[in-house]
């Protein structure tokens, strides 16, 4: 069966609004390393626990719905979700339909 949802997650951005760091080549896997690290630029952590702990929430959102039956080729609609974490834990979503 493939995959109903497929993620791409990667790179950290600082929380605080008034900076500007952003560093895309870190790897999700890295993440839990960078747990309350500061930010090279301000000192701010560049990723909380409770953001983390939403990472991992997706995540197994992810695998969830992965494990459910592979719906008809009629049903089968596209959309980009994108989340946005503020350092709070508190999720962001946007979602995007789209046509291959």
């Amino acid at each position: 069966m493939e995959n109903g949802i497929t993620t791409v997650i990667s790179g950290l951005k600082c929380d605080n609004l008034s900076c500007d760091y952003q560093d895309d080549s870190i790897k999700l896997e890295q993440y839990e390393s960078y747990i309350n690290e500061p930010c090279p630029k301000c000192g701010s952590p560049l990723l909380t626990k409770e953001d983390y702990i939403q990472v991992q929430k997706i995540l197994s959102l992810v695998d969830l719905v992965n494990a459910l039956p592979d719906p008809t080729e009629e049903s089968k609609e596209k959309a980009k979700i994108s989340f946005e974490l503020n350092g709070a834990g508190t999720v962001n979503m946007k979602v995007e339909k789209y046509e291959d």
